[in-house]
């Protein structure tokens, strides 16, 4: 199975937004994390996040976004996941994840079971049609919602190992070794540089 990967926002026209913690470096912590796991489980991941390189073509969210779905649709991907985290009024908690698709729906429930084994309120997967990034790819795309980044219940609860272990679990079925599979960070970093991008932890 070859998979495509969104990273959230990411561009200077598309920056996530600030809770507790940024959402960008939540994004990128799980999503390094999940493509290097599902990479060690033999699954192909193509990050269809646009690069410094791209950034030259984009001038606006629009261009941001289509260019994601053209990655992946050229690729010509499976799945297509977008990780994301939430942000409202501080109070509001939990997990969701979007999708448009029947089978979109089939890769969000098991995504979404795991997720809320970690502990985060149950918001339950949704339809959601007016997202672009799930309207114009080829292959069936969810959008995670991981949990709010300005709840303070969340942010007790985040951890990016577990989450995106539980991501992994649901979207191939398979048990993430946590030993086995856990990246140092270190590691992390030079993976984050290999593919264009800095990790930025706190």
């Amino acid at each position: 199975m070859k998979i495509g990967w969104f990273r959230g926002h990411q561009t200077p026209w598309n920056r996530g937004t600030i809770g507790l913690r940024k959402e960008d470096d939540m994004i990128n912590e799980v999503s390094y994390l999940a493509i290097e796991k599902l990479r060690e489980l033999g699954y192909e991941v193509i990050d269809c996040t646009p690069t410094k390189e791209d950034f030259k073509s984009i001038h606006s969210t629009s261009d941001s976004l289509r260019m994601r779905c053209e990655k992946a649709n050229s690729a010509k991907v499976d799945i297509v996941i977008s990780m994301h985290f939430n942000y409202y009024n501080g109070k509001a908690h939990g997990c969701e994840v979007f999708y448009v698709s029947n089978n979109g729906k089939k890769i969000a429930k098991p995504i979404q079971d795991e997720l809320i084994k970690l502990g985060f309120y149950n918001r339950g997967i949704k339809i959601h049609k007016k997202l672009y990034v799930l309207n114009h790819t080829n292959a069936p795309a969810i959008l995670i919602e991981g949990c709010f980044c300005d709840s303070e219940k969340d942010m007790a609860i985040f951890d990016a190992e577990k989450m995106s272990n539980a991501i992994v679990k649901g979207i191939t079925g398979k048990e993430v070794n946590a030993e086995e599979n856990k990246m140092d960070i270190e590691a992390l970093k030079k993976f984050a540089e290999s593919i264009g991008y800095k990790l930025v932890k706190k």
